[in-house]
């Protein structure tokens, strides 16, 4: 097929498994999960070739390792419920899909950009970390579309490395709280009973000893006051990152629906009402650029699924594994699971190993056994790591895209600084929720 015509045909599948996925929220029916099945497979093998060759091996890697396991112990069967159990993530990402399309169009963003480029040099380490937050949580890598032309064309390579390697220390925290994020979505499909607001209030906490300790300890500019007056310069992008935390903090609060389903359900009416109400908001723009966007997902959509689907199987096949035991044997204190957690994310996501796969190993092992750690503080774990990992691995897409964007090589986008950075962060966060641990299991 022509590569325009696969174009229309993966807006169209998108579309579907949006609208699919939507609607099997509130009818879970036998007959829509196979509709969605057989969509998904279809969107996937058609998205496959337009993937990059890191996805395609990654892909390859996980689907190998479905296979063997299935195969290995005759549990074919789990290979559709994990593709069942993948099924809700098209309309999650679609629905961040619209969501950025409708920043694009806010007023908000726009500040954000001239907000910037007035933040006094001097500040500008904390400027950029609470930025690069904040806009991250809800655009994620589409923040680096707003930092990269702030600093002109005559930039040179070590202003575009310094300011691109701030920014990503203010991303790497961004999973430990935002709902909008692939790490979010994973985690809460494996531990769905932690409260949302809980997962936020922890999170937020833990990003604001994060910027602290950027800011003090390894850039040493302007102090502890500079995060306070960032965000009070950077207050008019605050309201719309609230409002949206806090709709779907109302939907999972108020009903039985899953962080991710309320996501799903909530956000699409308020976007469309943002964009409608925003000065030159063009409502077909945006509905224009979302289904654009439903054909450039293919990548995240194939690994979501693949990782999803090895991680059924996996946890199908683990009572015949015997690694269940073997953990159990071992008695692990919740301390250490805790620090096993964070450090496995940052240990592999250094060699390159993308975090949705490390993630998704350890949630499995990790739920499929009594650790004596509290749901709320493993799932934050998971998310620090995930976050924190993402700083210095060539396999995030965050390094990948935001390296194009500051025109520096991967391997220039990760610093010895960013990995300290991220290790001594590590550490503390670990410290604080092995602390925090006995209070919420006694």
């Amino acid at each position: 097929m022509e590569s325009k015509s696969i174009t229309r045909l993966l807006i169209v599948l998108g579309a579907m498994l949006w609208a699919l996925g939507m609607v099997s929220i509130f009818v879970p029916t036998a007959g829509l999960s196979a509709a969605l099945m057989w969509c998904l497979g279809i969107y996937v093998f058609f998205a496959l070739p337009r993937t990059g060759w890191h996805t395609r091996i990654l892909l390859f890697v996980l689907a190998v390792a479905t296979v063997a396991l299935a195969a290995r112990y005759d549990r074919w069967d789990a290979i559709p419920l994990g593709m069942a159990k993948a099924s809700i993530f098209p309309a999650f990402l679609a629905t961040i899909v619209l969501l950025r399309a409708t920043a694009d169009q806010r007023p908000e963003i726009g500040a954000a950009r001239r907000l910037f480029a007035a933040i006094d040099s001097r500040e500008q380490s904390g400027g950029i970390i609470v930025g690069s937050h904040l806009i991250g949580s809800i655009l994620q890598v589409g923040v680096f579309a707003i930092l990269a032309p702030i600093l002109g064309p005559d930039a040179t390579l070590e202003e575009r490395r310094r300011v691109f390697l701030m920014a990503m220390r203010g991303m790497a925290m961004v999973p430990l709280w935002s709902p909008f994020v692939v790490g979010m979505a994973v985690a809460t499909e494996y531990l769905p009973n932690v409260p949302l607001w809980q997962i936020m209030t922890l999170g937020l906490s833990l990003v604001v000893l994060g910027m602290l300790l950027s800011v003090t300890v390894f850039d040493r500019s302007g102090g502890p006051g500079a995060i306070w007056r960032a965000l009070k310069t950077l207050g008019p992008i605050v309201p719309p990152v609230a409002i949206a935390a806090l709709l779907v903090i109302g939907m999972t609060t108020t009903t039985s629906y899953s962080t991710l389903q309320s996501l799903v359900i909530v956000m699409p009416i308020p976007c469309l009402l943002a964009i409608a109400f925003a000065p030159g908001g063009k409502i077909g723009v945006a509905l224009r650029g979302t289904a654009q966007g439903l054909s450039r997902i293919g990548s995240e959509i194939s690994i979501l699924t693949f990782a999803m689907t090895l991680g059924i199987t996996f946890q199908t096949c683990l009572p015949d594994l015997g690694l269940l035991a073997g953990l159990q044997a071992l008695a692990l204190s919740p301390t250490a699971i805790i620090f096993i957690v964070i450090m496995s994310m940052n240990l592999f996501g250094l060699m390159g190993v993308h975090s949705i796969v490390t993630g998704t190993i350890l949630l499995v092992l990790f739920t499929g056994i009594p650790t004596g750690v509290a749901d709320l503080i493993l799932l934050q774990a998971l998310l620090v790591g995930w976050g924190l990992c993402t700083a210095i691995s060539v396999g995030s897409l965050s390094i990948a895209t935001g390296a194009a964007m500051f025109e520096l090589a991967p391997t220039n986008a990760i610093s010895l600084s960013n990995i300290l950075y991220i290790f001594v962060a590590s550490v503390i966060f670990g410290a604080i929720l092995a602390a925090l641990n006995p209070f919420l299991t006694g």
